[in-house]
């Protein structure tokens, strides 16, 4: 019978003191380096940090639960192929660095919504400020969610106390330092990160027998198979569909989402921001690819005894619980090492709901609270006031959507629909005004609704109709008392509370099968699409929207542009 591990005093000490050094960073950014004058000094650091924290906090800011707890779970059920997704990643963040970054400084905003009023108009400004409002919400919710349950799942940690301190203190530290806290707070909580990994990856490697017999059974296992290259939009892993997905990212995330574009804008030139970007683009694809190979490690070390269908004996229930369950199983004799790992996962959870919190009172500073109390000429002390209320409100809305989630049984799937879902749009929304000078606010603004609409009908379509890809093989064989079997988890992996029964009786709508792995690409294409139409059916491809040396437009474009100029006109 399984019976849940008990923390020692150790373990509680190292989660007590990250949670604490975490708010005291916040105190020493908020009283020893530098004063909160005017609302920059609070929003964007006063635009003068240094480069190393901004990038330490570009590194971990999307290394979320997600990252820790799901991707070694994918990775151990559905092989290696996901990895390409992290490859790939730092080529758009290349693209980002040379096409999107700059436009942003060369238009000095501070919130990223605020350059598509200039280049469009207000109707696309707040419908994109809407999207990501509500998506950043749902992720730092689901990411604090993520972290608490998995571990309160096998330890004897209070669901109820972890969620409300994890949630309390992270709008603690945000509110009172604004940005400057949060970045120098992502390099201490990237270091347990980083340590939590090394204890798994160490002590992984030697209970599975070693490197070359770790490969050895994942080859057995077909969990090697990097490049499926077949066009299946249903394969939920397909090479295409992740590639596409990498570099979406690496554009979107880093381009055109204002959780990462806010830490560029804190450095104090656009060579500084570029630079900062490319040297990251390494680092994150080595993270993540970390956080995915975990799950090669722990296929390793529970080869031939799954813990899941061995459930009655280790009271494990998903393949979210895997990498915590190994935690306190393996590190229990070791006194701290088990917080230490706790810590570390609470830090990833920690570093992506404070740059979430920052970024979204920051949007909802700039596009709402500042033009309603503009006339009364509101000062810089107030708006860094309002900032820290707000960033207070969103912390108490991210713990109460975080209890709201008791009722799932897993939320990777729920993740990628509420995460990437509106990306694809938000990215064509920028790109196509950074890249052209045609198509105006109703245009672009009628292309992203109806884009929205057709991608949330597909994504809770296939929700609903459930259904099921197989995993790669999984035995039990070696297990106590155990029969040799295989299991198929659905890919939605959410409690039948919330869902019909499968369907068994037809084959559901091949869109409602498709992986959720194209859902950014596929809104990308469909907003670019529709707003092309838009633009032919009202006439606009006859005139250009803003002139051929507007600053709205990339330097990309720019420098092409001079590039035609001069072809024509050495050919007069």
């Amino acid at each position: 019978m399984f019976k849940k591990y008990s923390l020692g005093v150790a373990d509680y000490v190292i989660i007590s003191l990250t949670l604490l050094l975490s708010a005291g960073i916040g105190l020493c950014a908020r009283y020893f380096k530098g004063q909160q004058k005017i609302a920059s000094d609070y929003l964007l650091a006063g635009r003068n940090m240094p480069k190393y924290p901004v990038i330490f906090s570009i590194i971990v800011t999307l290394t979320s639960t997600s990252s820790f707890l799901s991707s070694p779970a994918e990775v151990y059920k559905y092989g290696i192929a996901v990895s390409v997704v992290t490859f790939m990643v730092p080529i758009g963040m290349l693209i980002s660095s040379s096409v999107i970054i700059p436009v942003y400084f060369n238009c000095e905003v501070s919130s990223i919504t605020e350059y598509l009023e200039m280049r469009y108009g207000r109707i696309i400004r707040y419908l994109v400020s809407v999207m990501f409002l509500l998506q950043t919400l749902f992720y730092m919710s689901i990411s604090l969610y993520g972290a608490v349950l998995a571990l309160s799942a096998v330890t004897d940690l209070s669901f109820e106390v972890s969620i409300v301190s994890l949630g309390a203190v992270c709008a603690f530290y945000c509110s009172l330092g604004g940005l400057k806290a949060v970045l120098w707070t992502d390099c201490f909580q990237a270091i347990l990160m980083v340590t939590c990994l090394l204890a798994i990856y160490i002590a992984g490697i030697g209970d599975a027998g070693g490197i070359t017999e770790l490969f050895q059974k994942a080859a057995i296992g077909k969990r090697l198979d990097l490049f499926e290259f077949m066009p299946d939009i249903t394969r939920r892993y397909g090479f295409w569909a992740c590639a596409t997905q990498g570099i979406l990212i690496g554009v979107s995330f880093f381009g055109t989402n204002q959780v990462e574009v806010q830490r560029l804008l804190s450095l104090s030139s656009i060579k500084r921001a570029k630079s900062s970007l490319r040297m990251s683009s390494f680092p994150v694809c080595l993270m993540y690819t970390a956080c995915c190979f975990l799950g090669l490690v722990l296929y390793g070390v529970y080869y031939n005894c799954d813990p899941i269908l061995n459930k009655e004996r280790t009271g494990i229930r998903k393949y979210d619980q895997i990498v915590p369950a190994y935690i306190v199983t393996r590190f229990s004799s070791y006194p701290g090492l088990t917080g230490l790992c706790i810590a570390g996962i609470f830090s990833a959870s920690l570093s992506t709901i404070s740059s979430c919190l920052n970024s979204a009172s920051t949007v909802t500073v700039i596009d709402y609270l500042i033009p309603i109390f503009r006339k009364w000429n509101i000062s810089d002390l107030k708006i860094i006031l309002m900032a820290k209320i707000v960033s207070v409100i969103y912390g108490g809305l991210c713990i109460g959507l975080s209890f709201a989630f008791q009722q799932a049984d897993s939320i990777r799937h729920l993740t990628q629909v509420f995460n990437t879902l509106p990306q694809g749009i938000i990215c064509a929304v920028f790109l196509f005004g950074m890249l052209t000078r045609k198509a105006g606010d109703k245009c672009i603004s009628f292309a992203a609704v109806v884009t929205y609409i057709i991608m949330t009908w597909i994504a809770l379509s296939s929700l609903y109709a459930r259904y099921v890809q197989p995993t790669l093989p999984l035995s039990n064989s070696m297990c106590p008392s155990s029969q040799n079997e295989t299991m198929s988890e659905s890919i939605f992996n959410v409690s039948s509370s919330l869902l019909p029964p499968p369907n068994t009786e037809k084959d559901p709508f091949v869109l409602y099968k498709m992986t959720f792995m194209w859902y950014s690409f596929v809104g990308f294409l469909l907003t670019i699409l529709l707003t092309i139409f838009a633009v032919l059916i009202t006439g606009g491809w006859k005139k250009n929207v803003i002139p051929a040396d507007s600053k709205y437009l990339s330097p990309v474009t720019r420098f092409w542009m001079d590039k035609n100029d001069e072809s024509n006109l050495e050919l007069k």
